[in-house]
């Protein structure tokens, strides 16, 4: 471990840990700013698109409370023919319901802060009460802005060989957030348990293909060896 410099980067790890706080600090700096764009755009509705938004959400919440029922979900039912895995592949269905997801949580952190302020509270401690929400806001945030960037990239990308490990790439992360947040999308109705059960399926298939493209996607960032400075790293060994 010592050899490889295993030690000193742990070293570095904790400290910065300690002077800058963890990726959460930094969550709910995007929380702030997630929360004040969602206020500003609400704030230039007109009558009419107020009464359409409104009418949105009330739809909603009725659809989530019969989602016993069957509603329609995202990525719920098994593509005609058969291969009840190959739509979770499909990059529309996997935007729509990052862009989903994020609105949801937003609006949902947002009520509880206006609530909070309409009831005489401090805007501090309001946002300190909320803040576990608003943090989920900002990853969902985070989230669907890189695979935006992702699926942009790939339909830029020229090279027929490099789409394809980037294609590979993209769908490995975009199912993997959406099952770690399954429970979220369960408990919505934008999954069923069948269909969890297909995406970790189809989420270990994917870290295998990945593991057969591992070093050429290591080597893509370049790093030199006297960056690098440790024998498990380097280029030779």
């Amino acid at each position: 471990m010592s050899e490889n410099r295993l030690a000193a980067l742990k070293a570095d790890t904790d400290v910065f840990t300690t002077f800058d706080g963890d990726n959460t600090v930094l969550m709910m700096l995007v929380a702030k700013g997630v929360l004040t764009d969602y206020k500003d755009q609400f704030s230039e509705f007109d009558p009419p698109e107020m009464v359409r938004y409104v009418a949105g959400q009330a739809v909603e919440t009725i659809a989530e409370r019969l989602s016993a029922r069957k509603i329609v979900q995202v990525l719920a039912d098994a593509v005609p023919g058969g291969d009840e895995d190959g739509d979770l592949l499909d990059r529309d269905s996997q935007l729509d319901l990052f862009r989903w997801r994020e609105g949801h949580i937003t609006t949902s952190a947002a009520r509880r802060f206006k609530r909070g302020l309409d009831d005489g509270y401090d805007a501090f401690e309001v946002f300190r009460a909320v803040q576990n929400h608003a943090v989920n806001a900002a990853r969902a945030h985070v989230e669907r802005i890189l695979l935006e960037a992702f699926v942009s990239a790939i339909e830029a990308c020229e090279d027929e060989q490099c789409r394809a490990a980037l294609s590979l790439v993209c769908d490995l992360y975009a199912l993997y957030e959406i099952e770690s947040d399954r429970g979220f999308l369960q408990e919505h109705g934008r999954l069923n348990g069948p269909r969890c059960k297909a995406i970790t399926r189809e989420v270990n298939r994917l870290c295998n293909e990945v593991r057969g493209i591992a070093s050429p996607l290591v080597d893509a960032f370049g790093i030199p060896d006297e960056v690098l400075g440790a024998p498990i790293g380097l280029s030779g060994a």
